[in-house]
């Protein structure tokens, strides 16, 4: 088994769905999902000097990104860590399944 694989007291903690509530099994399946969602806030003032530098070097992004200083275009807002039963999750199986096709 791999490091993603959960004893007893990892799996009590994930016993019950985060949106209906209910235990993870009770859907007669014994599967269900665990996911860290993260919302993310863009730094505009790095934008525009990313941009800026851009368009110092005649508009070739990649030249910029190798000259620039790699700073954080983003920061972290907000982060959960929901367990979903599969009744639940089939707004998210859907998702997966899009960007499998590429769409991602």
């Amino acid at each position: 088994m791999g490091e993603e694989d959960m004893k007893e007291t990892e799996l009590r903690k994930h016993a019950v769905c985060s949106k209906c509530r209910n235990r993870i099994g009770h859907t007669g399946l014994p599967l269900f999902w665990t996911l860290r969602i993260e919302r993310h806030g863009i730094r505009m003032d790095t934008i525009r000097r990313q941009a800026g530098l851009t368009m110092m070097l005649g508009g070739n992004a990649m030249l910029a990104a190798v000259m620039g200083p790699d700073e954080d275009m983003t920061g972290l807002i907000d982060s959960a860590d929901l367990t979903l039963c599969e009744e639940c999750a089939m707004p998210v199986m859907e998702l997966i399944e899009i960007c499998r096709e590429g769409a991602c």
